[in-house]
């Protein structure tokens, strides 16, 4: 079958197409053939610095199910998914069950696989914040991908959330469901609000006693009895537990994600792909396998 990777570091053009063996499930697996792959900076990191033969990275993929594991009883063939896997970048892939979830038919492929890794980092920051109904939480970065999962899982859960970005974000922002927007190219946002929320999400700008969650491994310095928690990546069954309640909030209406390029199945696809991981960009980067 048809896969993509590379066998040394480098920009990218080391890309290349491959021909993989066909995986099969093992018995708490399912098989997937893949509609749609989500790249992630985690691409970009495995590509830039290499490894000890080849590589097929990928962690997201949406698609159908073509083969199921003896031992699994929540999937049957045919049924639409979402899962994070490991060597995505191929026609088809196996995931384990229970870090898989059905897709509904209101959600297509491209919006499903660009939901997962920013929507469970998102929840699982949520988590970490034990944020609830009546907290005031602020999210620094508010117009990416995980920022703004984070934003309207808050929102979902009855918080009042003040969101920071760049100005020219401050409409996309609004319409996440936030009370306040602040921009930090207008004005400093840690004097603005200092000592206003109960958690925040990635910035430093809570009350005395308050709780930061951060995808930074650098702890701040801290005082006023404020907590720092790192976010780490979700494992195993974690992951179907996140993925099930942000596609049952999308389902709703509830979550969106901006998907800002869809690209195909080909070499080019990925390589294009991959130059927009290593430069700014808005929005998240899908490849097509099916129409």
């Amino acid at each position: 079958m048809l896969g993509y990777g590379f066998s040394h570091a480098g920009g990218p053009e080391v890309i290349d197409a491959i021909d993989l063996a066909t995986p099969a499930p093992g018995p708490q697996e399912i098989q997937i053939k893949s509609q749609a792959i989500g790249l992630n900076n985690r691409d970009r990191i495995a590509r830039q610095m290499g490894g000890s033969g080849l590589t097929v990275p990928g962690y997201d993929v949406a698609g159908i199910v073509s083969a199921v594991g003896d031992q699994v009883t929540q999937f049957a063939l045919g049924d639409r998914v979402v899962a994070r896997t490991t060597s995505a970048y191929a026609e088809l892939v196996t995931a384990a069950a229970d870090m898989s979830v059905l897709l509904p038919e209101s959600i297509t492929p491209e919006n499903g696989v660009a939901l997962i890794t920013p929507g469970v980092t998102g929840y699982r920051m949520v988590e970490l914040g034990h944020i609830h109904d009546g907290d005031t939480v602020i999210v620094k970065g508010a117009s990416g991908g995980v920022g703004s999962a984070a934003i309207q899982l808050a929102v979902a859960r009855g918080t009042s959330v003040i969101g920071i970005a760049a100005s020219r974000h401050e409409v996309d922002v609004n319409q996440l469901g936030v009370e306040h927007f602040v921009a930090y190219d207008r004005g400093n946002p840690v004097k603005e609000l200092a000592k206003t929320a109960d958690v925040v999400i990635n910035v430093a700008m809570a009350k005395d006693n308050g709780l930061i969650v951060s995808v930074s491994h650098h702890e701040p310095l801290l005082n006023r009895g404020i907590r720092f928690i790192h976010t780490r990546p979700l494992g195993g069954s974690e992951v179907g537990q996140a993925l099930k309640v942000l596609i049952n909030l999308m389902s709703q209406g509830k979550l969106t994600v901006k998907v800002g390029y869809v690209l195909p199945f080909t070499r080019e696809g990925f390589v294009k792909g991959h130059q927009l991981l290593d430069e700014p960009h808005e929005g998240r980067i899908v490849i097509q396998v099916t129409p």
